[in-house]
């Protein structure tokens, strides 16, 4: 059988025993009919997997035992994607790839030209969660609320750099745009992009304009490949120091 991955919070963690209970535990129990004996590995969100083993399965939790502890990701830098509200779900694909390509949150707003309204944080949550077993990795990206671009302006100043995807930039390529600190945001738009008085007011609030390439790429396209550029920019694309802890 498979080993199968899960995600708990690092208060469940106690030396070398983990309690996995709620919505993982329902995962675990009921849809891959976990029995005791059966291995697992279980993250935290701190680039380790612990490779343990189901001591016990109750009505509500389970306990798990650490065989060992392996650290295969460390990051130097945390990426927030602040991603325009897209039409027919679209945001379900961007939510998808930012999870595979390391994106630490993603918090869609909505803003002038965007033609939808509607989110589930649930449904953007399970997305994170799949995405983030079917690609191996030891993070779980966060899902922010929906709000609205005025709101995520003041937010702005919490980043050491922020990065802002606009069409009308020519000069400053985000592959190699000087990045400062460890915590860096990118800001892409919905389709239709931004009206030129938010432009304005985003880089008012800190925000350096960048190209994503002389290609005209669609939204949820666009979110994509800046991540990855930026990202790769950022060496976090690489294969970091892995082994015991």
């Amino acid at each position: 059988m498979r080993i199968q991955r899960f995600f708990a919070d690092k208060s469940c963690i106690n030396g070398d025993v983990v309690t996995l209970a709620g919505d993982e535990f329902a995962h675990m129990k009921t849809v891959l009919r976990y029995k005791e004996g059966y291995k697992a590995i279980v993250c935290a969100n701190d680039g380790v997997e612990l490779e343990c083993t189901v001591t016990r399965i109750g009505r509500d939790s389970a306990l798990l035992h650490v065989d060992n502890a392996v650290a295969v990701d460390a990051k130097s830098h945390e990426l927030t994607l602040y991603a325009g509200l897209l039409k027919n779900n679209k945001l379900d694909f961007t939510i998808q790839k930012a999870v595979e390509l390391g994106v630490d949150r993603v918090i869609p707003f909505t803003s002038e030209n965007c033609a939808e309204s509607k989110f589930s944080l649930e449904r953007a949550q399970r997305i994170a969660l799949e995405a983030a077993k079917q690609c191996g990795s030891a993070y779980l990206s966060e899902i922010g609320e929906l709000t609205a671009l005025d709101d995520i302006l003041d937010d702005l100043k919490q980043y050491d750099d922020v990065l802002f995807a606009y069409e009308c930039e020519r000069r400053n390529p985000i592959c190699s745009s000087a990045k400062e600190g460890s915590r860096v945001a990118l800001i892409v738009g919905p389709e239709g992009g931004f009206t030129p008085e938010e432009a304005q007011k985003i880089a008012a609030h800190g925000a350096r304009t960048v190209t994503l390439g002389r290609r005209i790429l669609r939204a949820e396209t666009a979110a994509v490949v800046g991540c990855a550029l930026l990202l790769n920019s950022l060496g976090e694309l690489d294969y970091g120091d892995k082994g015991e802890i």
